[in-house]
């Protein structure tokens, strides 16, 4: 038999698959696309992940009471206290510029929708415990429109009640935390411009 190219043999190997006898080349046709149709078809019955979401502002003022944040900052706030009365004023003013930019940041988080990334990372295990419970695969801002884009309403979970529901809170702190939830954030970029103002 003489030798014969691998493009030529490929070639009339896929005329013959094509040409069976007795073959209808729509019903091969069908043939060759049921394995495609039918991953189509599971796809569209897999159920769509959960997406948990909660308002940024409420976690942001819940944490700022908890003893993951207070213990540092009252230890920031005694050690510029005690560099003052040292007389050691570059220590004091480098401790204070770490104080007021923690205050700077919780402002834009509570009155507006800064993200709240280093807070959610502070609590790893009730994150974790959030997902599961909700039963959702991860935890978005309600106020982040990009990440959000394209999860339907009917697929968003509000946790936020969950991630702070072990918060140790007084009266008047859980009254202020629900009043900042009644009302809508100041939009981030205005807030921002009040903070420089210093008007936040």
């Amino acid at each position: 038999m003489p030798m014969q190219s691998f493009e030529f043999i490929e070639s009339r190997s896929f005329r013959a698959g094509a040409m069976l006898p007795g073959m209808n080349p729509r019903k091969l046709l069908t043939l060759l696309l049921a394995p495609a149709l039918a991953l189509v078809a599971r796809a569209s019955t897999t159920p769509t992940a959960k997406v948990g979401v909660y308002d940024s502002r409420v976690v942001a003022y819940a944490h700022f009471f908890q003893p993951a944040h207070q213990e540092p900052l009252q230890r920031l706030i005694a050690d510029a206290k005690a560099a003052k009365a040292a007389g050691d004023m570059a220590r004091f003013r480098e401790l204070e510029k770490q104080i007021v930019a923690d205050q700077r940041a919780m402002h834009l988080q509570v009155f507006s929708t800064a993200p709240i990334a280093e807070t959610l990372a502070a609590m790893p295990e009730r994150v974790a415990e959030v997902e599961r419970e909700a039963g959702v695969a991860r935890l978005v801002s309600k106020w982040d429109e990009e990440a959000l884009r394209g999860v339907a309403a009917a697929d968003r979970v509000d946790v936020t009640e969950l991630l702070v529901r072990d918060c140790v809170l007084n009266e008047k702190q859980r009254q202020t935390m629900q009043e900042i939830a009644a009302q809508p954030p100041l939009p981030l970029a205005k807030a921002r411009e009040m903070d420089a103002a210093g008007k936040l």
